[in-house]
Formats: C-alpha cells, sequence, structure tokens
C-alpha cells in the first residue's frame, strides 16, 4: 500500500475565553493514495479540524502528521505553503470563488498565485469534465451555487493535486445542487484521485467512499470499509448517529 496521509498522537486544543476546548484527543489516522475516505460526525466532533490538520491549514500540539514522506512539522512555512500550492487541493462550504475574475481566472488563480503558466488544454479538460466551459467566461455572480461549488472543485483540480480535502462542499446546497456536485466528486473518486471528504451525504458516502470514519468528542470512534461502516456498525454510539441521520 502506498500511505499518502498519516498522522500518529495528533491532538489539537482551542482557547473559548477561559475554557480549554479539545478539538482532537491522540488521534492516529492513515489514508492510502487513491483512496476516498469519507469522515461523518456531528457538530463539534473534530471533523474540520482533523481536516484541516490533514491538509497542513493548522499546526497540531501534539503529534506529527505526514504527506506522503514529509514530515509536516518539520517544513517551514514557505515549504508548507508551496506543498499546499502544488500537491494539495481544498473545497470547502463557501466556495470562496473571486468576484471580480471569470471562471476561467477564478479556476487558474492558484497558479497565477505560484506564479505559473496555465496549461490551457488541461484546464479546458477540467472545466468541460465539470460542465462548465460554456460559462468559463462568466463571473461567479451569474452562476448557481451548485455551478460555483463545481468552479471551487475545479480550481482544486487546476495544480493537478495529490489530494484533495472536501469540508461539508454540499452543506449550503439545496438537494438539486448537491447532486451536480455530487456527480463531479463521484467523477474524481472514479478517476483515483485521493479524497478526504467531511459530509453528511449517507448516500454518497455508502456507494462511492472505500472507507468511512466516525468521530466524536475529538476521537475516532469507528472506522471501516463503507459496506461495513454501514451495513455492519459495531460502536452503540455509530449505531446511534446511523439511526439519527437515517431517519
Amino acid at each position: 500500500m502506498d500511505t499518502i496521509i498519516r498522522m500518529e498522537h495528533v491532538s489539537k486544543s482551542y482557547q473559548l475565553g477561559l475554557k480549554s476546548i479539545q478539538a482532537l484527543k491522540d488521534l492516529d489516522f492513515t489514508a492510502e493514495r487513491g483512496e476516498f475516505v469519507a469522515v461523518m460526525g456531528r457538530s463539534g466532533s473534530g471533523k474540520s479540524t482533523f481536516l484541516k490538520i490533514a491538509g497542513t491549514l493548522e499546526d497540531a500540539d501534539a503529534g506529527k502528521v505526514w504527506i506522503g514522506e514529509k514530515e509536516i512539522q518539520t517544513l517551514s512555512r514557505q515549504e508548507r505553503c508551496e506543498m499546499r500550492q502544488g500537491s494539495i487541493g481544498f473545497v470547502f462550504q463557501k466556495y470562496q470563488l473571486l468576484p471580480e475574475y471569470t471562471i476561467w481566472d477564478n479556476v487558474c488563480m492558484p497558479l497565477y498565485i505560484a506564479h505559473q503558466n496555465p496549461d490551457r488544454d488541461y484546464i479546458q479538460q477540467i472545466l468541460k469534465r465539470a460542465g462548465l466551459w460554456e460559462r468559463r467566461m462568466d463571473y461567479p455572480e451569474e452562476l448557481s451555487g451548485g455551478e460555483q461549488q463545481r468552479v471551487a472543485i475545479a480550481r482544486a483540480i487546476a495544480v493537478n493535486p495529490e489530494i484533495i480535502y472536501f469540508d461539508e462542499p454540499t452543506s449550503a446546497l439545496d438537494p438539486e445542487l448537491t447532486v451536480e456536485v455530487l456527480a463531479v466528486m463521484k467523477r474524481l473518486a472514479q478517476e483515483g484521485m485521493t479524497m478526504l471528504v467531511v459530509t453528511h451525504e449517507m448516500n454518497f458516502a455508502r456507494t462511492v467512499s472505500n472507507r468511512v470514519i466516525f468521530m466524536e468528542k475529538g476521537v475516532v470512534v469507528e472506522q471501516g470499509s463503507s459496506k461495513e461502516f454501514f451495513e455492519h456498525p459495531k460502536e452503540t454510539r455509530t449505531k446511534e448517529f446511523l439511526r439519527i441521520f437515517q431517519e
């Protein structure tokens, strides 16, 4: 197996006034190249913190994180920035598009920032795969929410990343637009893109992901193949979670 993400004994706390909130507690995790891992759990379970640390956006208080062979804690700020520009893509709940730029320029923006010339054929291919080629000269405000999120996914792919991290990318969309975005993500999974996805889309996780991890109070309560997780959950908390969200 080719491990691309590895986390060992990772902990993270935040200070909220006089109170310390522990978001992650001694967490271990690995993901293999080409794997789609769905991360599930209730709000406040540590999912987004887990994603940010795994994606080098935040530092852990304790523990170690590797992306490929690189131990993140040993890298300088500039080296981490270069890793994000060249190896990692992010898609968040909010699209974070630049309203004054066309869709083409929004997709190419990570390359502009890295002082790289876009491969026009590759960007064209990305936009066509996302169903956005005919909208390339439009501006974000002219697009629906689903189209804007597809632009955000295309932008993440533009740097030809090794991993894409998704933080509840459909939570702000209505059901019809959610279907559009999930279709693009499913295509990426089928093409072998390594994906770490925080989501509440049960059916999508069940049918597309390779593995599911369920978090609560900063720890991984249970993990397993999507089939095992949804059909034969072992832990009581997992069973309660699935029952509530599937009702």
